[in-house]
Formats: structure tokens, sequence, C-alpha cells
């Protein structure tokens, strides 16, 4: 019985060892993989600058994201500036009127409404954040493009930057009231039983001490709201216009950062200049969404801190 006993031991040492490596090379793998896209996209890239001679200045200068087939660096005229102002705008735009949506939303599930009601609205936000982002294009395209044009007549017919802002704020709506809501539940009972015991009411404990104490959650979850506007497509696709000079203003037609990728590659050759430069893109792309979450990330891991949990 005590050999068994020993044996037995012994192998359940053996299997947690195991499962413990198999953890860390999972983990390692997963940073690997970061690496290495990054690595591919660079490598690729690179090639425009050191083997194609194309102008490593004009790349970042010239005011024009012309995705032209061509193999001759005097006639390409590409620029990365115009499709990242493009995505600025429309970053912009989205945080524009998803955080007040957002954080309001979060506001009223976490600290007003009815826990049945406030699981209808979590439930829907999480159902909205797994819808297929072309649809949203599709209503976008229906619904808020002629009303732009019949009563502003922005950008080319109304496609433009705050077109598709406007419409990706509605994807980036669900994960700002995910985490604010979690922030805000996350913030100790005392903090609020103090709030009412000084004569707060909901609305005053709410913008006065919850959200200030739950502002590291809050601030994560518009970072991550700002990594999904980067990073969206579809939707900018369709509706920011497509024009690829560089935007002074949101409500001009543009293409962003990943409207230019996806307009470009599909014709561009292996010998063109074109795909270098939109491997370049994309590795200036993954930096600011992989900062932006990191960014994200860091503060979340603040607010578990400060409440140990």
């Amino acid at each position: 019985m005590l050999g068994r006993s020993v044996m037995t031991r012994r192998r359940g040492a053996l299997l947690e060892v195991g499962a413990e490596w198999f953890i860390r090379a999972t983990g390692l793998l997963t940073v690997l993989l970061l690496v290495s896209i990054l690595v591919l996209l660079a490598r690729q890239g690179v090639r425009l600058f050191l083997d194609l001679d194309y102008p490593i200045d004009r790349f970042f200068t010239y005011g024009n994201a012309i995705t032209d087939n061509t193999t001759d660096p005097n006639q390409f005229r590409f620029g990365v500036m115009p499709p990242l102002i493009a995505t600025f705008w429309v970053t912009l735009v989205t945080l524009i009127f998803a955080i007040p949506l957002g954080l309001m939303t979060a506001a009223f599930i976490s600290e007003i409404a009815h826990p049945r009601v406030r699981l209808y609205i979590k439930s829907a936000a999480e159902l909205l954040a797994g819808v297929p982002t072309i649809i949203f294009a599709f209503v976008g395209l229906a619904l808020v493009v002629p009303r732009v044009n019949d009563y502003f007549g922005w950008g080319a017919g109304g496609f433009s930057g705050l077109t598709a802002g406007f419409v990706v704020s509605f994807v980036a709506v669900p994960l700002i009231i995910s985490i604010s809501d979690d922030a805000m539940q996350a913030v100790p009972v005392d903090y609020k039983e103090n709030a009412y015991a000084l004569g707060c009411n909901k609305l005053q404990a709410i913008w006065c001490v919850i959200m200030p104490a739950a502002i590291s959650g809050i601030s994560a979850a518009i970072m991550l709201g700002m990594a999904r506007a980067i990073g969206e497509t579809m939707i900018v696709v369709i509706l920011a216009g497509g024009n690829s000079s560089l935007p002074h203003d949101p409500t001009e037609s543009m293409r962003p950062m990943t409207a230019t990728i996806a307009a470009g590659f599909g014709n561009a050759s292996d010998q063109s200049l074109v795909r270098p430069a939109l491997y370049m893109i994309g590795a200036i792309l993954f930096l600011l969404t992989f900062a932006t979450t990191l960014i994200a990330d860091a503060i979340l891991e603040r607010q578990r801190k400060r409440f140990g949990r």
C-alpha cells in the first residue's frame, strides 16, 4: 500500500509538471506568434525601401495613397500619411459617439437598473458584439448614408469618415459597456454606501464616487474600443468613401489604413511596389493596435490591484 501511494504521488507530480510546462509552452507560443506576425509584416514591408528603392521620406510624407500596380519607383505615388490621418479621424468620431453612449449605459445597468433589466441589456450588448460588422455596414448604407447626404451633403454622396465613424461606434459600444460595467461592479460596496450616507443621490454617487473609483477600468474600456475602431475594415471600406488623398476633416471622403490594404491588395502583383507598401501599412497598423491593447491591459491590471480582485 505504501509503494502504491508513493507511485501515485509520483505520477501526480509528473502530470503536474507536464501540465505546467504545457501551459508555459502555450503562453510562449502566443508571444512567438505575435512576434512572428510583426517580423513577417516588417520583412515584407522593408523591401519597398531596400530592394525596390522607394524613398523612405516620400513614404511617410507623400499626400496620397494611390495603389497603382506599378514597378517603377519614380512613378509610384504612395504615402502612409493619408490612410493614417483617415484612421485617426474615423477613430476620433467613433470615440465621440461611443464613449458617452457606452458609459451612460454601463452606469445605468450597474447602479440603477433592476437586475433583470441589467441582464437583458448586457445580454443584448454581448449579442450586438457578435454581429458581423458587414451587417452594420449594410445598415449604415441603408439608413445613415442617405440622411448624411440629404441633410449635410458631406463626403461623396454621404460616404465620409464621419459616416463610417458613427457606424463603427456601434461596434465599439458593446465592448465599452461590458468592461465599464465590470469595472463599476468591482468598486467596493463601502464606497457606494459612504456616498449615500453623505447625502449623495444616485447621479451624484455615480459621477463623483463610482466612476472616479472605476476610472482605470473605464479607461481600459475606452482604449479597447479605440483598438476596435482602428482595426475595423468592412465598415470603413463601404462607408468611408475611398478617397486616397489626405483628409483635412472627418466630413471628407477618405480611405483609412485597413480600407487601403483591403482595396489595394487584391490587384497588387508580386513585382509591384504596392504589395510591400501595403505590408508596411499592415506593420504600422499592427503596432498601433498592439500598443493600444497593451496600454488597456496595463490599466486593467492597475484596476485589479487597486481593489484586490
